[in-house]
C-alpha cells in the first residue's frame, strides 16, 4: 500500500512541473530547466510504476494470465526503452527544450498505442 502511495504521490506532482513548463515556453532562460524536471518526474513515475509491478508479480497478485502473448505486453517489457528514452529526453532538454518535450509526446504516444495488436490486425486483413 505504501509504495502505491508513493506512485498516487508522484502523479499529484505532476501537474506542477507541466504548468512550468506551459509558462516558461518562451522564457528561454528558464525553459531548460523546467523541461528537465517535468522529464524526471515522468521518469520517477515510470519507475515506480515498474517497482509496483514488479511487487505485483512477487507477491501474485495478478490474475493468471491467459496465454503467454498477454504475458509479453507486461510493463516489464516497456521499462527499459522508455526509461532510457526519458534519459535521453532529459538530457536533449538541457540543449533544447522543444525537441524534449516532442520525444516526451513520443514516448507517451508508444506507451499508449497497442501496437502488437495493431500489427496482429494488419496481418490479419491481408
Amino acid at each position: 500500500m505504501r509504495l502505491n502511495l508513493v506512485v498516487l504521490l508522484a502523479v499529484s506532482v505532476l501537474p506542477f512541473p507541466t504548468r512550468l513548463v506551459a509558462e516558461g515556453i518562451h522564457d528561454s532562460s528558464d525553459e531548460r530547466l523546467f523541461v528537465a524536471m517535468y522529464g524526471l518526474t515522468l521518469l520517477a513515475i515510470r519507475v515506480l510504476l515498474f517497482a509496483l509491478d514488479d511487487y505485483c508479480q512477487r507477491e501474485h497478485l495478478y490474475a493468471r494470465i491467459a496465454s503467454e502473448e498477454d504475458e509479453e505486453a507486461s510493463p516489464r517489457k516497456a521499462l527499459l526503452p522508455v526509461v532510457a528514452g526519458y534519459v535521453v529526453a532529459i538530457l536533449v532538454g538541457i540543449a533544447l527544450p522543444a525537441v524534449a518535450v516532442a520525444l516526451y509526446c513520443t514516448l507517451a504516444l508508444y506507451l499508449v498505442m497497442p501496437f502488437r495488436e495493431l500489427g496482429r490486425l494488419l496481418l490479419s486483413r491481408t
